[in-house]
C-alpha cells in the first residue's frame, strides 16, 4: 500500500513538472499580415511567410468580433484585419496543415505590440490559474495542471497591467506576479520548451475572475 502511495506522489509531481501530452503546447507567431482570404491568413515571420487555415472554430480576438462569431459562421477576418497589420496567431499542426486556433491583432504596448515582440514565434498554453506564487504559476491547460517557472524576466501583459505596475513602482512597492494574477483567472502563458518546469517568458491576462 505504501508503495502504491509513493508511486501516486511521483506521478503527481511528474504531471506538474512538464507539459504533458494531453496538454500539448499551442504554437504561436507574431508578424504583419501579408494576405487574407475567406479561409486563410498569411503572416510574415522573420522574413518568411506562413499561411494558416481559418476554420469556424478559430477564435478572433478583436473588438466587435464576438458578436459576429456568435452566428456560428466563424470569423470573417477581412472585416476586422487588414494587410500590413501586426497580429498574433496561435495554431496547431495537423496533417501537414497549420490551423489557426486564435487570431489577435496587436495594438498597444501593454499587449506586447512593440516591433521586437511582434516579430517572434514560440509555444504557449492557456487555462485558468490553479496556483500562483512569486516564482511560479500553475494553470489547468486541456484538463492537466501545468507548472511554469516565473523569474524577474517574466512579463505580465494585459489591459491595465502596465498602469498598475507603474503605480506600484512609483509608490515604492514590489511588483510580483501575484499582484496582477489570481486563482481562476484565465491566462495565456508563453514559454520556451525544455527543463523540468518550463520558464514563462510572459503571461497574458485573458480574463479576470470577478471578486
Amino acid at each position: 500500500m505504501k508503495h502504491v502511495c509513493k508511486l501516486a506522489v511521483v506521478a503527481l509531481v511528474a504531471g506538474l513538472a512538464a507539459v504533458p501530452a494531453s496538454a500539448a503546447p499551442t504554437k504561436w507567431v507574431r508578424g504583419p499580415v501579408t494576405a487574407i482570404s475567406a479561409d486563410t491568413i498569411t503572416v510574415t515571420v522573420k522574413g518568411a511567410e506562413s499561411t494558416f487555415k481559418v476554420e469556424k472554430t478559430t477564435l478572433l480576438i478583436a473588438r466587435g468580433a464576438g458578436t459576429a462569431q456568435r452566428t456560428g459562421q466563424g470569423p470573417k477576418l477581412g472585416d476586422f484585419l487588414k494587410v500590413g497589420q501586426f497580429v498574433e496567431v496561435r495554431y496547431t499542426e495537423a496533417g501537414g496543415a497549420k490551423v489557426a486556433t486564435e487570431v489577435r491583432p496587436l495594438a498597444t504596448e501593454e499587449e506586447g505590440a512593440s516591433k521586437e515582440a511582434q516579430v517572434a514565434a514560440g509555444t504557449s498554453a492557456r487555462g485558468p490559474v490553479v496556483s500562483v506564487a512569486a516564482d511560479s504559476i500553475v494553470i489547468n491547460a486541456d484538463g492537466a495542471d501545468v507548472k511554469f517557472t516565473v523569474t524577474a524576466k517574466t512579463k505580465v501583459l494585459g489591459t491595465g497591467i502596465g498602469t498598475k505596475m507603474r503605480e506600484l513602482t512609483a509608490a515604492g512597492k514590489p511588483t510580483p506576479i501575484t499582484a496582477f494574477i489570481g486563482i481562476k483567472d484565465e491566462e495565456l502563458v508563453y514559454y520556451a520548451e525544455g527543463g523540468a518546469a518550463p520558464e514563462a517568458s510572459s503571461v497574458r491576462v485573458v480574463q479576470k475572475v470577478a471578486k
